[in-house]
């Protein structure tokens, strides 16, 4: 059954990136790209609540450096530069090093730095970073999630099975 439910995964997530690519294509579609962008700042967000954080601080931090309607903006008006974007990209990750395990940054690292050598490649234009971005960071925020139920699996065994 586990090899069946990660078939259905990889396949979905096949799909996923697909349609991905396909959206910030010629016309690219502009508010599909700003709410993954959200759900992104969303998930980060998301997760300082699963760790029980009343960090404030944090969440605000995440909420008005990932401002989602600036963000909508400036792609849409084709206002972002590369640096605006390379640092955008740095902040994610940095994020997500901040909120995973420790054991999981050198993998953050990797999939922040495959994005930052194909952008220095010289082939990276929007169409071919953004969706290498989305599913790096996603790639990266899904380990933080996974992580965090397999401790809750081990702290509190029986609660995952009455759910």
């Amino acid at each position: 059954m586990e090899m069946l439910n990660q078939q259905i995964k990889d396949m979905m997530h096949k799909a996923f990136y697909d349609l991905l690519e396909k959206k910030v294509s010629d016309p690219p579609d502009y508010e599909w790209i700003t709410r993954l962008y959200q759900e992104i700042r969303d998930r980060l967000c998301n997760i300082l609540v699963m760790l029980g954080r009343k960090d404030k601080y944090t969440y605000t931090e995440i909420q008005e450096s990932m401002d989602v309607e600036l963000f909508g903006q400036m792609i849409k008006h084709n206002a972002f530069n590369y640096e605006d974007f390379y640092k955008l990209i740095e902040y994610v990750f940095a994020k997500c090093k901040q909120l995973g395990s420790p054991a999981r940054d050198e993998e953050t690292k990797l999939k922040l730095n495959e994005i930052k050598d194909f952008i220095h490649s010289g082939n990276a234009t929007f169409a071919t970073v953004v969706p290498m971005f989305i599913k790096n960071a996603n790639h990266c925020i899904d380990n933080i999630y996974d992580d965090l139920y397999k401790l809750k699996e081990r702290l509190v065994p029986n609660q995952s099975n009455s759910q």
